[in-house]
């Protein structure tokens, strides 16, 4: 159906949900319109099934490697043969046998592809080096509108991230803007133990600070510029994202995109109105030790 295939164009806007906290509310409410028209088409078409739509939004996706085993050892010796032998990323020598975990990351980032892994790779670490994204992580103030996240405990995948909306001054420019959120995610990053399987973090994202210029040209520039960098330069170490103090609009449009959006995306998001501990444990894992004192 036109409407289908309307949204699957802007699938990947709902897939940034998951790679940044600062990425989902523009695209949500930019994306409103067209998914009540939607909604509103499936309820009343019976020839529209929620199970087509659901296939049209889904990617045709590359199968797996019946052994990652080879897959990484593929991926080192190309490694290797490009002269990144001795290269390390977040502490972690890519070709040792403890960096097998963090190749399994960039090996999913492009759906097993070795040769695409492996110039993800050299990409990464050469824009790492050009832009010297090590020395963010020791930045501790970023300016105006630009809160740190808080790490706090651990969490049963990983470390729990919470993080807040910008302040108007931080997307007054886009370099300093991404900068700040590179740095916050580089600082999840070195809370994780790299070094075994599927390292991951927990975000949960509170919206209570939502305002109209987070949806103004400016946001969308920032946003869409540190989507490109996420996308291009890092694989995905979210466990699950937890968005809290949603507005009204944000449940409304949820209630009619559950049906429609991919399965691996709907295991990953969850919006909650309020920011209850119940919902951060559940985001969590039974097994989470979380401060509930910080404040969302």
């Amino acid at each position: 159906p036109r409407i289908a295939r309307q949204i699957t164009r802007r699938e990947s806007a709902f897939l940034r949900f998951v790679s940044s906290p600062m990425i989902a509310v523009p695209a949500l409410v930019k994306l409103l319109p067209k998914v009540l028209l939607a909604g509103a088409l499936l309820r009343r078409s019976a020839s529209v099934a929620p199970a087509a739509a659901s296939a049209a939004l889904m990617r045709p996706a590359r199968a797996g490697p019946s052994d990652e085993g080879s897959a990484v050892q593929a991926l080192r010796e190309a490694l290797t043969a490009s002269g990144l032998g001795d290269a390390s990323l977040w502490g972690v020598p890519l070709t040792g046998e403890s960096g097998a975990p963090l190749l399994r990351q960039f090996l999913r980032a492009r759906r097993w592809c070795v040769d695409d892994a492996r110039r993800m790779l050299q990409g990464t670490l050469r824009w790492r080096r050009e832009n010297r994204v090590d020395e963010l992580s020791s930045m501790s103030n970023f300016g105006e509108g630009m809160p740190l996240d808080k790490i706090i405990g651990k969490a049963g995948a990983g470390p729990l991230v919470l993080a807040t909306l910008p302040g108007r001054a931080a997307l007054a420019d886009v370099n300093r803007f991404v900068r700040w959120r590179i740095a916050m995610q580089e600082a999840a990053i070195r809370t994780l133990c790299l070094t075994q399987s599927s390292p991951a973090f927990t975000l949960v994202m509170d919206v209570s600070g939502l305002r109209r210029f987070h949806l103004s040209k400016e946001a969308r520039l920032c946003t869409a510029e540190l989507s490109r960098v996420m996308q291009a330069y890092y694989p995905d170490f979210l466990a699950k994202t937890l968005v809290v103090n949603t507005p009204p609009a944000f449940a409304c449009a949820w209630s009619l995109l559950r049906p429609l959006l991919p399965p691996a995306l709907l295991v990953k998001l969850q919006l909650q109105k309020g920011p209850p501990p119940d919902a951060i444990a559940d985001a969590c894992g039974p097994s989470g030790a979380v401060d509930y004192g910080a404040r969302l």
